[in-house]
């Protein structure tokens, strides 16, 4: 796509996301008390095309780049409503997975409509069985923290490949539809709870080789799909998987500060224990919303640098360069710490009065909080990974995505 393109259509998109900004945040207590997604907030973000993002062109889709992706999906959380915008994380990025799997793979999915949805659990619970048959695998076992389940089509589960030892020896994907997968009822938690990330439960479930992709492949730059013309599935995947993570935190976080500036600016609030009758006149108050600002303008850059580097390596058709890739994976751990401690600045300035259910920096809190903790999210390896590459102590795998 040319570069003018490129930039049209993110205008566009973005513009498209933040439309959608009030019906989401009227909807985002729904989500937590229904512990899943309003359809009526799914229905919005379908139409919109906001779950299209990186759906093959060949299909409908948008292929519309990862810093294209990084900027609405963000955006999407800007409403506050975390859930919509972790909706516009898994199943986009779901779909970046399909399209570098095999065609067949591809038209399962996407063959009678580009809006199919796709959830992603790629760790199945202990007692998960996974055995080779003629034709392909049959899947036994159950697969939680299934964002966006309730409204899928298929699942792509993963699973660790093991060697007649029952040594791992890969990590392999495999698409099941969802009329063979039963949804156990898990999802009770505190933050990001309008995600319906439930568990799946599969009972030997029959998913042929061309519906099955070994992460061997992708991760030594060998992908099954027919289509290398279409750069953005050519990524990277480490440093995809390591970044993607990421967009529903930034946005989150700049809701939080116009959320804060709003609040504060409306009308005058004094602080409590203090002869301050409004707070804005507090350089303790200035500093912290001015630090929080700082703060989340800096992640905004280091996430938009790390998404530009991944799209200029995926038209080289070449994989980053080690240093390269574990510099970008540290950008995202960075940025994560950054929009949580800003966060939490911003809850120092609106004081005890943001825990109130009626307040709803408390729910972008508990949400940037949860979503922070995801596994693709673990600052501390991050940390491990980027202090290995600088001290040439990189020899221990300690993942395979790295």
């Amino acid at each position: 796509m040319d570069p003018v393109d490129v930039l049209t259509l993110r205008e566009e998109l973005i513009e498209k996301a933040t439309a959608l900004h009030p019906l989401l945040a009227k909807n985002a207590d729904e989500a937590e008390k229904q512990r899943s997604l309003p359809d009526e907030n799914f229905k919005a973000l379908v139409e919109a095309g906001m779950l299209r993002l990186c759906t093959p062109r060949r299909y409908g889709g948008l292929e519309a780049g990862h810093r294209t992706y990084l900027d609405v999906v963000a955006e999407l959380a800007r409403s506050g409503c975390g859930a919509s915008s972790w909706y516009g994380f898994i199943l986009n990025m779901t779909d970046w997975i399909v399209g570098g799997m095999h065609q067949e793979a591809q038209d399962a999915v996407w063959g009678d409509s580009p809006d199919n949805v796709v959830c992603c659990p790629l760790t199945p619970s202990p007692g998960w069985k996974a055995r080779r048959v003629p034709g392909g695998v049959r899947l036994s076992g159950e697969w939680g923290y299934t964002s966006g389940c309730m409204h899928a089509s298929w699942a792509l589960l993963g699973f660790p490949v093991l060697d007649d030892a029952d040594n791992i020896v890969d990590s392999a994907v495999a698409l099941v539809p969802m009329s063979e997968i039963t949804i156990k009822d898990t999802w009770n938690v505190i933050g990001m709870s309008g995600t319906g990330s439930n568990t799946l439960v599969v009972d030997d479930a029959f998913v042929p080789d061309n519906l099955t992709m070994d992460m061997s492949g992708p991760l030594s730059n060998n992908y099954p799909t027919s289509h290398p013309e279409e750069h953005m599935f050519l990524s990277d995947p480490a440093a995809t998987f390591w970044t993607c993570v990421h967009p529903s935190i930034l946005g989150l976080a700049q809701a939080a500060l116009e959320l804060t500036q709003e609040r504060m600016t409306a009308k005058p609030k004094p602080i409590t224990y203090t002869f301050y009758q409004d707070a804005t006149r507090a350089p303790s108050v200035q500093f912290n919303i001015a630090q929080a600002a700082i703060m989340i303008d800096a992640a905004t850059l280091q996430a938009r640098a790390a998404a530009d580097e991944i799209d200029a390596q995926s038209r080289t058709g070449q994989h980053l360069a080690p240093a390269d890739r574990h510099r970008n994976i540290m950008r995202s751990a960075n940025m994560v710490r950054l929009c949580r401690g800003a966060v939490d600045l911003l809850l120092d300035v609106q004081g005890a009065g943001a825990f109130a259910l009626a307040n709803p920096l408390q729910r972008i809190w508990r949400d940037l909080n949860a979503c922070s903790r995801h596994g693709f999210n673990a600052a501390g390896v991050k940390h491990e990974i980027y202090g290995r590459s600088l001290l040439g102590a990189d020899e221990q795998q300690m993942t395979a995505f790295r």
